[in-house]
């Protein structure tokens, strides 16, 4: 009888789903090119839509590095790694993803739906870390506008529209006591034609970092940059409906606005004060427990006695919540070696820290102090950065 080869196995689509979306994005990448039936399913909507879904249960840590100094190349790096599970001795090596080249700016958005937004060069970018795609929008007409002294940027994702946004803020004093502020507000929605104007609300300057929760930007801002005391006030801007309302931020946060965070706390937009870690024994959560009457409640957070031996020679600052264990992460302030992490388990009132390496090195060494750098939770996408058809993909994305 003669022998014949048998027939090469056949894997059903629905079990090949079921593997891929289990895949880093790197990966995906490279099997784009095994076949024309595997492109067209790695760039279906609803296979981005089930892998980003589960993406969002093992969320990677993204750290932006900003580099000013010679001979290095000037941009913002952009790095990922796992978060380190309790008890790792060895310590997490981050993987490069791209150099955004040009003088980095301040200003780095959290990551939503595996995007984020920053400034470089002057310009506003948005990017995907995981794919390395990244676009460069142009500024809003008020970029000429005559007055113009300060721009602020804000990036978030409308949940029920399923539409990623940013906003563009010009704001200048009017010089006159009694009219405060003067803003024109734009937005541009990614995939659209470009940027349209908005009614901004009462006129304000955004000076603290964002945080996009349930479809609303959260930030703090003044409402005049001459009173003296300034009044801090909470900005929620809602990304569906583009408005904006204020409430006074609670009494007796310090003014240090480097030390302090906004996060998402049991369910809820809360403020993370941490005026002086170094010699604190506890940290201050206020917790915007009714945003419609504007009541905060402060919960005061007893640090365990090992705080003080870890932190002797580091300073720093919360950086978020950690989205899988609830862990609240300390970032430092200035880069060095070994650079470490902190994560602080609110429950059992427990701290563990992790050094983390594979940052470039440049011919003269690392810089001794890079400020700027920044650490957010981050969940692998397929998303490209703008396209019209970047609305279709997010269709079918969870509220994230």
């Amino acid at each position: 009888m003669k022998k014949t080869n048998a027939d090469p196995t056949v894997i059903p689509d629905d079990l090949l789903i079921e593997i891929l979306r289990r895949l880093p994005v790197k990966s995906l990448c490279r099997f784009r090119c095994v076949s024309t039936l595997w492109r067209s399913l790695i760039s279906d909507p609803r296979f981005l839509a089930a892998h980003l879904a589960h993406s969002a249960t093992r969320p990677r840590l993204l750290v932006t590095l900003p580099v000013h100094q010679v001979p290095c190349p000037q941009g913002r790096w952009l790095f990922s790694a796992d978060h380190p599970e309790s008890g790792r001795d060895r310590p997490q090596i981050a993987e490069p993803h791209l150099l955004v080249h040009g003088s980095p700016g301040r200003y780095v958005s959290q990551s939503l739906n595996g995007l984020i937004c920053l400034e470089v060069g002057g310009l506003i970018i948005v990017c995907n870390p995981s794919t390395r795609k990244l676009v460069t929008l142009g500024h809003s007409k008020a970029r000429s506008g005559r007055g113009c002294s300060y721009c602020r940027h804000s990036f978030g994702f409308d949940p029920v529209g399923k539409e990623h946004k940013v906003f563009e803020t010009w704001v200048s004093d009017s010089g006159k006591p009694d009219r405060g502020l003067i803003m024109k507000q734009f937005v541009l929605t990614l995939g659209s034609s470009g940027w349209r104007g908005i009614e901004g609300g009462p006129p304000h300057l955004k000076h603290d970092p964002e945080f996009c929760f349930n479809g609303v930007i959260y930030y703090i801002a003044w409402k005049s940059l001459v009173a003296i005391p300034r009044v801090e006030y909470l900005v929620a801007l809602d990304v569906r409906t583009e408005s904006f309302r204020m409430i006074v931020s609670p009494s007796g946060v310090q003014v240090d606005m480097s030390k302090r965070r906004l996060l998402e706390f049991e369910g809820r937009v809360a403020l993370v004060d941490c005026y002086n870690l170094r010699s604190d024994d506890e940290i201050a959560i206020w917790i915007l427990e009714d945003f419609d009457r504007e009541i905060w409640k402060k919960k005061v957070v007893v640090l365990p006695p090992c705080w003080k031996e870890i932190v002797v020679d580091h300073e720093m600052f919360p950086a978020g919540i950690v989205r899988q264990t609830g862990e609240l992460l300390f970032e430092p302030w200035v880069l060095s070696k070994p650079m470490c992490l902190f994560y602080y388990n609110l429950k059992t009132n427990s701290f563990r820290i992790s050094e983390i390496g594979g940052f470039p090195e440049c011919e003269s060494g690392m810089p001794p102090e890079m400020y700027g750098l920044t650490f957010t939770d981050h969940m692998e996408s397929l998303l490209p950065p703008m396209s019209h058809s970047s609305k279709n993909i997010a269709n079918h994305f969870p509220s994230g």
